[in-house]
């Protein structure tokens, strides 16, 4: 009997298992692309981490002044530089002669330096100050270029392409007037002010002009040699002296070429990039805002008049408003200014003078004490006053327009100018990132060999 072969035919597949394959490849692929998604996710974050620390953390804000964005590399690099500023300066004092005589400001220039997040956030307080400025300088249409910019460079670098400048000579801008005299209130409140005047009398001995090459001449102007012996001078009367020939080298300048000055300034350019990661083109917009600064401060200034409204006062300075308030009854109660201001204040450098303040201006006291001091009129005394500084009882002995020293003029000039940047401050939206904090450089820092060693002050 022959062998029999069955044909196998394929079995049907019924709809239940077609969708349970169906599904089963659906939940490969699912799986297959969560694990690509995963992967895909890893590298993202890997790559994002990397780039978080480096490119993106650069761009990163660490304030922002209306329009103006300071990123963190700005930051990073501003503070390195003012740092390697200071280091440098730091430094030359410390290793020069004279080193011993500035020992408490090289101190305090270290603590500063060691302190270096309280640096930085001095550091981001001035480029917020700056970018405000500059925006500031765009509606009054101050500009500076880049040959300003240049002509700025080669004159620190004593590199005078036109010629050495002639030094100019300033001219008086203030033409001084007789001062008024005290009205009989004023005489009778400052009867207890002592005002002693050193009055210089001449003596009867007269006086030569001094020689200054400290050699004694006598009464026809003639120099003579103190430890000339009678003998000596007439021996050397009557000998002939043959002067002996000297060779003198005559020493030749060095032509300063612009050569010379560029290669000085690439050596700097060189230096401040190795030394403070600080490149050419940020050094050169250092140097503009600082020009457009000072173009500024220029306008500001001359809009100060040299007369102005002042005031003269006095105060009692204590530590709590208890004290303020005794000291307010005393005096109501007819007890002596001169006595209480030296018995209580703690202004020790005009107690023993009834604390007298002298004339001042506006801008020249905090706030509180102008605003109160404004307010009373010759003669008044004012109710305690809260400052920084504690508590003041304030006297007005005068107010009136009067005219300006050449220092009280700088001074209001200078307040004039701060005053200036807080406006232009205010008129901005600013906002600071608490990044900046995380990214203070602590770099350049001052060379152990010049670190003056001090138990207090430093972190």
């Amino acid at each position: 009997m022959g062998k029999e072969s069955f044909e196998k035919t394929p079995k049907e597949l019924t709809k239940k298992h077609l969708a349970r394959v169906e599904k089963e490849n659906r939940q490969r692929k699912i799986l297959t692309y969560g694990i690509i998604g995963i992967g895909i996710v890893i590298v993202g974050l890997l790559v994002f981490g990397i780039l978080n620390t480096t490119v993106l953390k650069d761009s990163k804000p660490v304030a922002k002044v209306g329009d103006t964005t300071i990123t963190v590399k700005q930051f990073e690099d501003r503070v390195r530089y003012e740092r390697y500023q200071q280091v440098q300066t730091f430094e030359t004092y410390a290793s020069s002669y004279f080193a011993s005589f500035f020992q408490s400001q090289l101190l305090s220039m270290q603590n500063s330096l060691d302190s270096y997040v309280q640096f930085g956030s001095d550091t981001l307080d001035q480029m917020i100050n700056e970018a405000a400025l500059l925006q500031k300088a765009k509606s009054m249409g101050i500009t500076v270029s880049d040959a300003d910019v240049e002509n700025y460079i080669q004159s620190q670098l004593q590199y005078y392409p036109s010629g050495t400048p002639t030094a100019q000579v300033p001219t008086a801008t203030i033409t001084y007037y007789p001062t008024s005299t005290l009205s009989d209130l004023q005489k009778s409140l400052t009867v207890h002010t002592p005002t002693p005047t050193e009055m210089l009398t001449a003596t009867a001995e007269s006086t030569t002009a001094a020689d200054v090459t400290g050699t004694p001449a006598d009464v026809s102007g003639t120099p003579t040699d103190a430890t000339a012996t009678p003998e000596e001078s007439t021996a050397t009367a009557t000998e002939a002296v043959t002067p002996t020939e000297t060779a003198t080298i005559t020493p030749t300048p060095t032509e300063y070429t612009y050569e010379g000055y560029q290669n000085l300034y690439s050596t700097i350019v060189a230096k401040t990039a190795a030394d403070a990661s600080f490149s050419e083109a940020e050094l050169r917009e250092y140097i503009r805002t600082y020009l457009i600064e000072q173009k500024i401060y220029d306008q500001v200034a001359a809009t100060v008049e040299p007369e102005q409204d002042m005031v003269w006062a006095r105060h009692i300075l204590v530590a709590t408003e208890d004290e303020a308030n005794e000291i307010e009854t005393k005096l109501k109660n007819g007890e002596s200014w001169s006595d209480l201001a030296a018995t209580y204040s703690t202004d020790t450098s005009n107690n023993t003078n009834d604390g007298d303040l002298g004339w001042f201006a506006k801008g020249t006291m905090v706030s509180e004490f102008e605003d109160a001091a404004w307010s009373l009129q010759v003669g008044e005394i004012s109710a305690p006053v809260k400052t920084d500084y504690g508590y003041h009882i304030i006297q007005v002995l005068g107010h009136e327009k009067r005219q300006l020293t050449a220092d009280e003029l700088t001074t209001a000039q200078k307040a004039a100018y701060q005053q200036f940047i807080t406006d232009a401050k205010a008129a901005l939206t600013i906002k600071k990132y608490d990044v900046w904090a995380s990214v203070v450089p602590s770099d350049p820092t001052i060379p152990d060999e010049y670190r003056i060693t001090s138990t207090s002050g430093t972190n």
